[in-house]
């Protein structure tokens, strides 16, 4: 099973991995908001204990 993690534009918070239906359902409700996020998913190449602040681009 795919575990999913949202990445917010305004806090550069990182979600706790979800399910597919659950990143859905938070990606609709910060839609609404006004708040731009983006998704990212696990698999062989991608390790979410990789990910913290420090490793997230802020071009």
């Amino acid at each position: 099973m795919n575990r999913y993690v949202i990445i917010r534009s305004d806090t550069k918070s990182i979600s706790p991995p979800m399910s597919k239906q659950e990143a859905i359902k938070k990606l609709r409700q910060y839609d609404k908001d006004g708040i731009s996020s983006y998704v990212v998913y696990k698999n062989k190449y991608l390790d979410f204990d990789y990910l913290n602040k420090s490793n997230i681009y802020e071009g």
